[in-house]
């Protein structure tokens, strides 16, 4: 009788490795399907039918590792320069540095020599540099897992971000907690398949991926927002739902793995001890007590999860301006701390069309969508300061 994990239906597994890395004869491997999301594979041959994948898979298992937060900040870094590297407020490098003062290491996703997006270990700030930004796309675990847990054995302490489900696949791999762990999720819409960006990125640059040297999603030139670049051997490149169908089809969820659309992890109980996102929608009073800052550079959401994460971020309390909040003012511009992201129509069709022909249907969809881009490229012209005040005159009317 098999007793190893079966994938029957796509929304039972996120993706995280998990079973690969407890596997004792490296039975498993990752394997892209059509449209290039990733999924276990049993090599049978190899395969001992001891059960650990079966037992360590976190849709096979309840409550793991959900943490009720305990206080809620905004905070941004004191270090400019390392705010206008980060995505929104810099909290996670002021925790990671931390991390890296008492000889530890961080692990988060980075881009890779041949462009594929990995989690990778940070062990010094030369390093920490490239897991900073938003990824938006679905990063490789591969082995990271292991190499944590033997680093905790050691006696190292280690910071390891991700999403909700990899840090729950994580969690569920060690089988306990560890003093010397301080992991970090991050408020997360979904995640579209990294065959479909590269194939946006040829799109978008008309250039071979091979020739790309760096890609942010969220590049702070532009100012704090959902606006970025594509760097190339020889020019830079405006990358946004304006210019790019897979920016335009992520940000309206239509794109996303199966079961990012059934994700259980999204509640008021989290998977890390630190949980980070973006304060949109932050308000003027708020802004005002962080002191001296410019919102306009970005600001994060802090959940404090655990005792643990608390302690962190009291450590690090001197690196950042911070100011108590609330969940709710949290939830208002970030839907996805208590549901999951919901397939709109297109979904499927455009899923099914990308299977069957390839980027050519991201695009021909994407192009009928031409009063949306219009609409959105006016809001990007109107100050950030200025949409703060409608917004507050609007919460206030």
């Amino acid at each position: 009788m098999e007793n190893h994990i079966v994938i029957n239906n796509p929304k039972d597994c996120c993706g995280c490795a998990a079973c690969l890395n407890i596997c004792p004869k490296d039975a498993i491997i990752m394997v892209e399907d059509d449209a290039g999301f990733i999924y276990p594979k049993v090599q049978t041959s190899i395969c001992v039918n001891c059960g650990m994948c079966k037992k360590v898979c976190v849709f096979c298992k309840k409550n793991v590792g959900e943490n009720p937060e305990l206080k809620v900040y905004a905070g941004v870094i004191n270090d400019t320069n390392t705010l206008e590297e980060s995505s929104s407020g810099g909290v996670f490098s002021a925790l990671a540095n931390a991390v890296l003062q008492k000889g530890g290491v961080v692990f988060g996703a980075a881009w890779q020599d041949d462009f594929s997006l990995c989690h990778s270990a940070a062990q010094n700030g030369e390093e920490l540099r490239e897991l900073r930004g938003s990824k938006y796309v679905q990063s490789f675990i591969g082995t990271s897992f292991r190499l944590a847990k033997e680093l905790l054995e050691e006696g190292r302490f280690v910071c390891y971000s991700g999403t909700p489900c990899q840090i729950s696949g994580f969690k569920s791999y060690l089988g306990k907690d560890y003093d010397n762990l301080l992991t970090v999720d991050i408020i997360c819409h979904g995640v579209p398949s990294l065959k479909m960006l590269k194939d946006d990125l040829m799109f978008v640059t008309g250039e071979n991926p091979d020739g790309i040297r760096d890609v942010k999603f969220r590049d702070k030139t532009f100012g704090w927002g959902t606006k970025g670049s594509v760097i190339t051997e020889n020019r830079k490149v405006k990358y946004n739902a304006g210019t790019s169908p897979y920016y335009f089809y992520f940000l309206k969820g239509e794109i996303y793995r199966e079961s990012c659309y059934s994700c259980r992890f999204p509640s008021e109980k989290r998977q890390g001890d630190i949980t980070l996102g973006d304060y949109w929608g932050i308000k003027s009073e708020l802004i005002e007590q962080l002191g001296d800052i410019n919102p306009d550079l970005g600001v994060s959401c802090v959940l404090v999860n655990t005792e643990k994460g608390e302690k962190w971020l009291d450590e690090v309390k001197n690196t950042l301006s911070l100011a108590l909040s609330e969940r709710k003012s949290v939830e208002k511009r970030n839907g996805q701390l208590v549901r999951a992201s919901t397939p709109l129509p297109e979904h499927r069709q455009l899923l099914d069309g990308y299977i069957t022909n390839g980027f050519s249907s991201f695009i021909s969809g994407y192009r009928k969508h031409t009063k949306d881009h219009i609409i959105r490229n006016i809001k990007n012209l109107i100050p950030s300061k200025i949409k703060r005040k409608i917004n507050d005159f609007l919460s206030k009317s």
